[in-house]
């Protein structure tokens, strides 16, 4: 079992994480061949949102039959999945043969949202519903709003969630106001058209006063779009007098760009066509309804002739007491064969950029075509952003507030090449740095199906250490201890620590780090032995310590000598059990015992009396009235005392 080294500091938190991982609610795996497996089911579309304590949350599609289920897993900032190994099941309504656009938001109380779609008399609708962080479905099977697809949410101050979706026919945007309820608030959804245009994929964002704004898609030919804004009031009654232009080149159907709200004020990053050329740019939206930096607003790049670089995919972030905002954005040639990832950054009053003007090179146009994935945010106001290449792998890499490398290998491998030839990873999602790190998921299929997955990006770039294998085994009157770590990153060595009592520890010795420069992604196999053990109970861990002193624990293995001991408990089985203990205990002589089981705490929390004969005794514990935990034996002979390893209660 790999066990993730994450600064456990004593025994107490070590043997829960060792629970926990038996449980199955698996934590982060940094072996970057595996990952974290979100579900052990196939997905065909997933959305995630963080919560402000530093969870993630993942919605995402399961083919069932011929239909698709809506379900939702939550992790914790360990990674630990909290809604079970597939998560909660939100819904199994007829959904059809084919997926649709779904999106999704966090309330104040961490509920996810999901706007989605099923079918309501053979007719596909909007739906919105809740899930709360236990799994419960306050909206049971969700709020239909009404015919149409591609449904997007945002949450109030108050709880309250404001929808835009397509219609079906004529195809154009509704809006509908649910409370925290899960009841409609309007009598009828506000239709959006641009005088008789129709329109599409409309995003909308609260504002600090409690209207919202939107911005949206007016149809052309096509897929071919052009951008449009609207605000209303919380009533949904327009604020200004029409809907205003945001920008005067082709945008997509097909996409949604990024969008986000500082105040009252909107800030939207998408890349658009004039003619055959792609370009980004960053608009601003005031209350009001004016543009201060015009139509358009602001490009990302002075790149514009006819082999410059094209602009793609963009995304945007911004800290609230920052004057900047950020924006990521995918770089191709002219031919669109090869591709690279360039930054920029804003100034919030003006729009002037204040890197490169061409933008800032983070990874060259290459045939490494490397691709900015899922999203963008920040850490001291300077960008954490994942790519993609050409080889299948996934990175994330952090700049700092001039747009350098902060970390010296310049990204952080987040999940290798596991997927096969021209059946690569997708549906990227990130979300952003809460409990210092962010979270990636995307899914591929590694060759049953395709699967979710998720990896962790630390601030630091240093994914913490693996380690397996971790044992021991007596040799004459010394301790052998041996451990294989499967990845280090900045490692200076071990530290190896022993006590008596599974508790306290002290070091006895250190073991230097193989990996060259302390950093290795192979099987690197250590030993050490202890030849002076204590003369009973020995329990040993590892402290691994990075370079810049940051340390971790392994789990804790238990070595008895038993020199002149009046018993042994040779073994305890099943390990994990549910309903009964076994052990076999040896005893020099006939006498009469205590075995007691003891918690993490050291509390007795349950004894019997027993008859130990001389040799091998089979004993027996019911232990099915005690909660699931980690607990240990003890059997006391008069003044002699045995303790036995760990054991899990299931």
């Amino acid at each position: 079992m790999l066990l993730n080294f994450n600064c456990m500091k004593s025994f107490i938190v070590s043997i829960l994480f060792v629970l926990s991982a038996h449980l199955g609610f698996a934590q982060w795996n940094i072996n970057t061949t595996v990952n974290l497996e979100v579900a052990a089911l196939s997905v065909a579309d997933l959305q995630t949102a963080s919560t402000s304590d530093g969870k993630t949350w993942i919605a995402f599609y399961s083919a069932n039959g011929a239909n698709y289920d809506m379900r939702a897993q939550l992790l914790d900032a360990n990674g630990n999945k909290l809604l079970g190994t597939n998560g909660v099941l939100v819904s199994n309504q007829v959904s059809g043969s084919a997926t649709f656009v779904f999106n999704v938001c966090v309330d104040g109380f961490n509920s996810l949202i999901i706007a989605f779609q099923y079918e309501v008399a053979g007719v596909l609708s909007s739906v919105v519903t809740k899930v709360n962080t236990d799994g419960s479905l306050p909206w049971g099977n969700g709020t239909v709003l009404g015919a149409g697809l591609a449904p997007y949410p945002a949450v109030t101050k108050t709880n309250e969630v404001f929808v835009a979706w397509n219609n079906d026919s004529p195809s154009t945007l509704y809006i509908q106001k649910v409370n925290s309820a899960g009841a409609i608030m309007w009598g009828s959804p506000v239709g959006v058209t641009v005088g008789a245009s129709n329109t599409t994929r409309g995003q909308i964002v609260a504002n600090s006063n409690g209207d919202f704004t939107m911005v949206f898609q007016k149809r052309s030919f096509g897929i071919s779009t052009t951008l449009y804004a609207q605000r209303y009031t919380t009533n949904g009654v327009p604020i200004w007098t029409a809907p205003i232009q945001l920008c005067n080149l082709t945008t997509s159907g097909a996409r949604y760009y990024s969008i986000l709200v500082d105040g009252n004020t909107t800030y939207f990053g998408y890349y658009a066509s004039s003619g055959f050329r792609f370009a980004s740019y960053l608009q601003k939206i005031y209350a009001n309804g004016t543009l201060p930096w015009g139509i358009n607003g602001s490009p990302f790049s002075t790149y514009s002739a006819g082999a410059d670089p094209l602009q793609q995919a963009t995304s945007i972030a911004h800290a609230s007491s920052s004057n900047y905002i950020w924006a990521v954005a995918t770089f191709c040639d002219i031919g669109q064969t090869q591709y690279g990832v360039y930054v920029q950054k804003f100034d919030t009053a003006s729009g002037a950029v204040q890197l490169n003007p061409v933008g800032k090179e983070v990874f060259p146009i290459s045939t490494s075509f490397d691709t900015q994935s899922g999203g963008l945010t920040l850490i001291n106001d300077g960008p954490l952003f994942m790519s993609y290449d050409v080889n299948y792998k996934i990175y994330g890499t952090r700049l700092n507030s001039t747009g350098d490398f902060v970390w010296a290998s310049n990204r952080v491998e987040l999940s290798s090449t596991t997927a096969s030839a021209g059946n690569g990873k997708g549906r990227f999602a990130f979300s952003g740095i809460l409990n210092d790190q962010g979270v990636a998921v995307w899914y591929e299929n590694r060759g049953v199906e395709y699967r979710a997955y998720a990896q962790n990006i630390p601030p630091s770039g240093v994914l913490p250490i693996t380690v397996e294998d971790f044992g021991a085994a007596k040799r004459g009157n010394c301790s052998d201890l041996y451990w294989t770590s499967k990845t280090e990153i900045n490692c200076a060595g071990f530290d190896i620590e022993r006590g008596d009592d599974g508790i306290h520890f002290s070091k006895i010795g250190f073991v230097k780090s193989n990996a060259i420069n302390g950093t290795s992604f192979l099987n690197l196999n250590y030993s050490f032995t202890d030849l002076q053990p204590l003369s009973s109970n020995n329990y040993y861990r590892l402290k691994q310590i990075d370079a810049d002193g940051r340390f971790g624990y392994s789990k804790i293995i238990l070595l008895h000598f038993n020199k002149s001991a009046d018993l042994i408990i040779s073994s305890t089985y099943p390990n994990p059990t549910k309903d009964l203990l076994h052990m076999d205990v040896v005893a020099s002589k006939k006498s009469n015992a205590v075995v007691s089981i003891v918690d993490a705490g050291g509390r007795i929390v349950k004894k019997l009396m027993v008859e130990l004969n001389v040799g091998n005794n089979k004993l027996t514990v019911a232990v099915s009235d005690l909660p699931k935990a980690v607990y240990y034996l003890k059997i006391n002979c008069g003044e002699k005392e045995t303790v036995s390893d760990t054991w899990i209660k299931d």
